[in-house]
């Protein structure tokens, strides 16, 4: 699916719930309210989504700039969160499948063992909700939910 074909279901305002889970903590989940605004960028060749969400009641944002090539059907993205990471963009590349959902990933340095992966899926079937869901991807086991934000249109 081309980049401009999902931009009815996913560009515009929306509203929300964010989970933040900590699975090393118990209670492991966080909850907040969270806003992302997605926008075509660039006469349209990529979208831009930026979001703001909340953890110990200390505001969070972040932003994501995700193109699709479609000669070579990969999709790549440039994401930074200000709880989640350093000053450091996170590159990723993946897929936009045939629904139009958005699957990346990338990988960050975690000294002093192996590189980790970072998974981001967005996808909206319908053009009514959007999820947004986030996972850490440990080198040697399954991936773990980390992040997941439903949101609706306001």
């Amino acid at each position: 699916m081309k980049l401009p074909e999902i931009q009815n279901n996913l560009c515009g305002e929306w509203t929300g719930n964010n989970l933040l889970r900590l699975s090393w903590l118990t209670p492991s989940d966080f909850h907040s309210g969270s806003r992302m605004t997605i926008t075509p960028i660039v006469k349209g060749k990529f979208l831009s989504l930026a979001y703001t969400w909340s953890h110990d009641d200390i505001p969070q944002e972040g932003h994501m700039i995700v193109g699709f090539d479609e000669t070579q059907a990969v999709a790549t993205a440039g994401w930074g969160d200000s709880w989640h990471q350093s000053a450091k963009v996170l590159h990723c590349q993946g897929s936009i499948d045939e629904n139009g959902a958005i699957d990346v990933r990338g990988s960050y340095e975690a000294p002093p063992g192996p590189d980790w992966g970072w998974r981001i899926v967005i996808s909206s079937s319908d053009g009514d909700k959007l999820t947004m869901s986030m996972y850490n991807c440990p080198p040697e086991g399954d991936e773990d939910l980390a992040v997941k934000a439903d949101y609706t249109r306001p």
